[in-house]
């Protein structure tokens, strides 16, 4: 084989591979190989107040969150979240429209184990990585008596007791990288209300009202997370 021809052999290898070097797509998914998360969570809590109004009301909410996965897709959760908030002091001897006689500070802590679905397992699709969660736990009020709620008689005081808490959601999470991602969520939490005696008495015209009634309130939040 002459010189020539050895030389347009080599030119059309070289050309070759820069052309299939040239086709090739990179993927827009990336794995991470990290299995535990600690993130920390500002965000809103939105509550109905159920239906004479004295349950806790709208405020924010703070969080911390540990993740451990336990396999490609799922991971088990336990977060405590702070809700500082206030909720209205409701005299059931009044007139309807007229109940309210003031407010009373609330300070909602929660516990709860939740398991989360990533949508996309341990991998990313340009950076995102959809998530959604389902849980269970508890709430208690730490927040002591206001003294607009000490002018009624007992039996018609409100109380926030130990309530069970369910609640569900989904989000996304942003990588910036490796170890840190952004996440942002919506979710519905359900806890209950227990009825004072005073709100239940017939002669007070209330008809049959039950000893308790549960109460939605939406969420939402983001979150700084980091993956180790």
């Amino acid at each position: 084989m002459s010189v020539r021809s050895l030389l347009a052999a080599a030119a059309l290898a070289v050309a070759c591979r820069s052309t299939a070097a040239g086709q090739s797509i990179p993927s827009p998914y990336r794995y991470f190989d990290t299995h535990q998360e600690l993130t920390a969570t500002a965000g809103w809590v939105q509550p109905g107040t159920g239906q004479f109004g004295y349950g806790p009301g709208p405020g924010p909410l703070v969080a911390l969150r540990y993740g451990v996965d336990m396999g490609a897709a799922m991971s088990a959760e336990a977060i405590t979240t702070w809700i500082p908030t206030t909720r209205d002091v409701i005299d059931p001897r009044r007139r309807e429209g007229d109940r309210k006689i003031g407010t009373a500070n609330v300070q909602l802590g929660l516990l709860e184990a939740r398991l989360k679905l990533s949508l996309t397992g341990s991998r990313t699709w340009h950076g995102l990585n959809p998530i959604a969660y389902f849980g269970a736990g508890a709430a208690w009020d730490f927040a002591p008596k206001s003294l607009d709620e000490s002018a009624l008689v007992a039996e018609d005081q409100f109380e926030f007791k130990t309530s069970f808490v369910g609640t569900l959601g989904t989000g996304m999470r942003w990588f910036v990288t490796d170890q840190v991602n952004v996440r942002v969520e919506g979710g519905l939490y359900l806890w209950r209300l227990t009825a004072p005696d005073g709100f239940r008495r017939v002669d007070r015209g209330f008809g049959d009202v039950g000893s308790s009634e549960w109460a939605n309130a939406g969420t939402a939040s983001i979150g700084l997370a980091y993956r180790f």
